[in-house]
């Protein structure tokens, strides 16, 4: 287990081993916090961003505590957030197409000209928002995600593979092993 130490200096917190900083969390806590969103793979900056703790402070921690941001870390964590600024835009574009399904029921029950005419110009705003707001996936992106999933579950895959030959001792792939997993199918099946 690591030791989370966070140099004294940081913001001055801890006096005479009392807490003293604004959000109160206790520097252990903090320093803590860093050092497993770093350890998840987070960066610098993300690492700020979530926890509110200045860029400078996390660096010190992190180096307090042996952890350094190496660049392809950082760039899973650049990637995951990419993916959840695309979640957040595909739902943001949800919620404009809801929208405009109540605008075009505005519009059907409009009874005057200018509630016609407002129906319809929000029609028009909100069916442009919505296009600019839904995320466009291209053939190299989808592709990646591909990739990605083929080799998460080759992992997944492999370390299924090494936890069964360790608990039976064999090879999964050989005639004892095979038979084995039929066996653990077939009683699958049965449980169902």
């Amino acid at each position: 287990m690591p030791k989370f130490d966070e140099p004294e200096s940081i913001g001055n917190e801890v006096v005479m081993g009392e807490v003293v900083a604004a959000d109160a969390v206790p520097v252990q806590g903090r320093a803590e916090m860093v050092v497993v969103l770093a350890q998840q793979g987070m960066g610098r900056n993300e690492i700020s961003r979530r926890t509110g703790i200045s860029t400078a402070s996390v660096s010190r921690i992190a180096e307090a505590n042996g952890i350094s941001f190496d660049g392809s870390r950082v760039e899973v964590a650049l990637k995951a957030r990419i993916a959840e600024l695309k979640q957040a835009q595909a739902g943001i574009a949800l919620g404009l197409h809801e929208d405009i399904a109540v605008a075009r029921m505005l519009l059907r029950t409009a009874r005057t000209h200018r509630d016609y005419a407002f129906a319809a110009k929000a029609i028009g705003d909100l069916t442009q928002a919505a296009q600019r707001m839904t995320p466009e996936i291209t053939s190299q992106e989808e592709a990646e995600e591909v990739k990605e999933a083929l080799i998460d579950l080759r992992f997944q895959a492999g370390l299924m593979r090494d936890g069964f030959e360790a608990k039976y001792g064999v090879p999964m792939d050989s005639a004892e092993g095979i038979e084995i997993f039929n066996k653990m199918r077939q009683e699958a099946k049965q449980d169902d």
